[in-house]
């Protein structure tokens, strides 16, 4: 079990494609909305899957969890990464990222645990950044940490 976890983050609609150019600028928004407010970040940042129609259409949050809510609206929100089961899995480079989810999907299934979502959209699932990409700049040596919320 996970507790409920505030953050604050800003969302897009974007193509797998557009990645590389678009979660650094994501960062960036949510690091200055941070800055600007004296708020430090109560861990690593993640990206949050909201809904995956590979590979033209991800709906993706970038996020930085907070040691509690803010009063965030606009292009940067306050939310909750929702308490309850996860399967988790531990990943090296970011390159992986696709061939780990599709590992860990395929264990929840073998376990009879079902993905918790509604519809096409995951109640929680997320990937957590281990690695601080200032002190090690090579994205293949990233250990990244994937998390689906399951329901039995």
């Amino acid at each position: 079990m996970r507790p409920e976890r505030p953050y604050v983050g800003t969302r897009a609609v974007i193509a797998m494609r557009d990645f590389e150019q678009e979660i650094p600028a994501m960062t960036a928004t949510v690091s200055h909305w941070l800055d600007a407010r004296h708020v430090r970040p109560a861990g690593p940042p993640f990206l949050r899957y909201h809904a995956i129609d590979m590979p033209e259409r991800m709906d993706v949050e970038l996020g930085m969890p907070t040691d509690h809510a803010h009063d965030a609206t606009g292009q940067v929100e306050s939310r909750l990464l929702p308490a309850g089961r996860y399967a988790v899995l531990l990943y090296t480079g970011v390159r992986n990222g696709v061939s780990a989810n599709r590992e860990l999907i395929d264990w929840i299934a073998a376990q009879g645990e079902h993905i918790a979502q509604e519809g096409q959209v995951f109640q929680a699932r997320y990937e957590t950044f281990l690695t601080d990409a200032e002190a090690e700049p090579d994205q293949q040596r990233w250990r990244i940490e994937v998390a689906i919320g399951v329901r039995g």
